[in-house]
């Protein structure tokens, strides 16, 4: 039988969260070359990239999902749906249930917020960047594992 790995010591760990942190903020969105993207708040950030992964998402769905309240669901519904971002649509047989559908500005908004994460990713060297890629599935994993608040 194989034996574990060693368990990571509380230094590492806050060390792990840290460089995710700080790598987090340095592809923030609000650079100067997205600055034609609809400017959005980090519940409506939370908000458009679940309904992006899950098109037909519910509202249900969506607080579950990202672990936000009901009513902030609803106030970044609408400003998304006022970006022309996102899109109600009623649920056939169910007058009372709506979903939620990314609309083509919100695709074009987030392939422009990927190509410039690309971009910012290939100025490192590529062996991190490999290093990176290999880790992956652990980190989604992790993220997965920590499910929200």
């Amino acid at each position: 039988m194989p034996t574990p790995p060693p368990q990571p010591t509380s230094e590492q760990l806050a060390a792990l969260a840290d460089v995710i942190l700080d790598l987090a903020h340095k592809l923030d969105i609000r650079h100067p070359k997205l600055r034609d993207v609809v400017p959005l708040t980090g519940t409506e950030v939370a908000v458009i990239r679940e309904v992006h992964r899950h098109p037909n998402v519910t509202p249900s769905q969506l607080a579950a999902a990202t672990g936000l309240h009901r009513s902030n669901i609803s106030t970044a519904v609408r400003t998304l749906e006022t970006g022309g971002l996102v899109v109600r649509e009623q649920v056939p047989d169910d007058a009372r249930s709506i979903t939620l559908t990314p609309t083509p500005r919100a695709a074009e908004s987030v392939a422009r917020i990927n190509a410039y994460w690309v971009d910012r990713l290939t100025e490192t060297p590529p062996e991190a960047l490999a290093e990176a890629v290999a880790a992956l599935n652990s980190l989604r994993r992790i993220a997965a594992s920590l499910g929200v608040d």
